[in-house]
This record gives C-alpha cells, sequence and structure tokens, in this order.
C-alpha cells in the first residue's frame, strides 16, 4: 500500500483545504532587539542557525505544552504542490495526537496507540480503494462506510518532521526586527534577507518573516513567498492553541478492529468434533 496514502507520518505537516493562512505582522511598539537581548541557543540578531536550534530536540511535538492546553500545527502551500499531511492536534495534558491525511482520513496517536479512519467517499479512484481492501491492517466497516485501522502496540512514533524546525527556512539568511509575543509566547520576528551561500539552487525569497520562541528556539510561525520568473509561491506556518478536535471515531475503530478479530479467530479454529 502506498503509505503516502493515509498512514505515513513522514512529512511536516500541511494545512487540510479552508484554513486560512495567518499573517505575520510586527508592532510599532515592540522593541527591536540589540546586542542584549537574550536569544536561544543557535541564533543571535543576524543569524539562526536551525542545526544548532535543533541540538536539544526542543520541538513542537511538546514545548508549547507549558503554554497552551492543546494546539494546532497548520501549515499552507501553493495549491498545485500536493501534501501529503494536514494539521496536526495535540493535547498538552495527555499527549494526543490527530493529524489529517489525504483524501478526508484522519491518524490518531496515543503512546503506543494508533488509529486511522479513511472515510470511502474520500477514496479518489478503484486503485486506492483496491489497496485499502488488501491491506490487511485495515476494516471496511458497513454501517459508517469507512476503512479503520486500529493498533495499541504500534510503538513509539517514528522519527518525522513534526517538531522539526523546517527545511525550508536553512537555506536562507535571517536579521531580528522585533521582539513580541505569539499567542502569549514571547519571540524574535527575523524577516529574510537574502539565500545563503551554500544555497544557489534555492529559490528567491520575495519577502517573508518568521518568529522564534525567544526562551526555546522553536519555530512558532512563518510566512515566506518565493519568486522564479513569473511564478510565485507562498508558504504559511503557524503553531497556535486550538480546541483539540472530536476523535469518537477511534473507539469505532477499536470495536470494529476487535470484531474482525474475533471473526477471524472463530473462522480459524478448527472444527470441532461431533
Amino acid at each position: 500500500m502506498d503509505r503516502r496514502y493515509a498512514i505515513g507520518l513522514v512529512a511536516l505537516v500541511a494545512v487540510g483545504v479552508g484554513v486560512v493562512a495567518f499573517t505575520t505582522f510586527w508592532s510599532p511598539q515592540a522593541p527591536a532587539p540589540g546586542s542584549d537581548q537574550p536569544y536561544p541557543s543557535g541564533a543571535g540578531p543576524d543569524q539562526i542557525n536551525f542545526t544548532a536550534l535543533e541540538a536539544d530536540d526542543t520541538n513542537v511535538s511538546h514545548t508549547p505544552r507549558s503554554y497552551w492546553d492543546s494546539y494546532a500545527i497548520v501549515y499552507t502551500a501553493p495549491p498545485d504542490r500536493p501534501l501529503i499531511e494536514g494539521d496536526y492536534y495535540i493535547n498538552s495534558a495527555t499527549g494526543e495526537i490527530l493529524a489529517d491525511r489525504w483524501h478526508n482520513a484522519t491518524v490518531y496517536r496515543n503512546g503506543t496507540t494508533y488509529a486511522a479512519v479513511q472515510p470511502a467517499d474520500g477514496i479518489p479512484n478503484e486503485r486506492q480503494r483496491e489497496q485499502l481492501e488488501s491491506d490487511d491492517s485495515y476494516v471496511y466497516d458497513n454501517a459508517t462506510d469507512a476503512f479503520y485501522r486500529y493498533d495499541p502496540y504500534y510503538g513509539q512514533i517514528a522519527p518525522t518532521n513534526i517538531g522539526r524546525h523546517p527545511d525550508l527556512l536553512e537555506g536562507y539568511t535571517w536579521t531580528a526586527t522585533n521582539t513580541t509575543t505569539h499567542h502569549g509566547v514571547p519571540v524574535i520576528t527575523y524577516r529574510v534577507t537574502g539565500k545563503r551561500a551554500t544555497a544557489a539552487d534555492a529559490p528567491t525569497p520575495r519577502n517573508g518573516t518568521l518568529k522564534l520562541g525567544a526562551e526555546d528556539g522553536v519555530v512558532y510561525a512563518f510566512d515566506i513567498t518565493f519568486e522564479s520568473g513569473e511564478r510565485v509561491d507562498r508558504y504559511t506556518y503557524q503553531v497556535r492553541p486550538a480546541p483539540f478536535p472530536d476523535h469518537s471515531w477511534v473507539d469505532s475503530a477499536r470495536e470494529v478492529a476487535s470484531g474482525n478479530a474475533t471473526e477471524t479467530t472463530t473462522r480459524r479454529q478448527p472444527s470441532q468434533p461431533r
């Protein structure tokens, strides 16, 4: 089965249809960072070393939990650049994670428990449906017209771009412009000033800003536009407080999977002598 289709945790979180892109703004009252401004390790007034920011594994899959009860990680890209993953939602108290996928699919993680649902009406073609039907880890439920997966022993979250600082920003130079807050989190706003010498093939930035956590070095938001000839592409990203979505479908996934396991076990039992 094509793991990009419904369950892969492979890319940094991307936004689904209908999410409104945020706009970075600079408050006129915000003080400009000076040499005495404290910066997180790996950053300064005229540079950001994204590799150094990641050195202590501080990331958005955990750090914002100290600020918000639950939050979303949303990312937008040009409409002709198909994205594997949609919004992420994280419950700060429990660590539960919900993430959107292609074709209206949703996945859920809580510790070692993994669940997924793919509504049948979101499957784009017969080939994709056949792939799901042939995948033993998924079970079709006629009552809800959806495919479910449920695994209580899936294991820990594999290495993934969730929580990592976006590779999209690494090829550029950045200069701090002010200090402010992002939904209550102290941040330093940077603007893009050019390309690094080692990133000659990177697209040319027209404009761009990012908000870097002043205390934790986490990228909480960015808004960057590139141009190549007549083409103009805009990408946005934001980590912000948001309600943790309803996920009652996880119970359905567990029940469907449990019922299927029982039926399978029954079918495989040898016939009893009469």
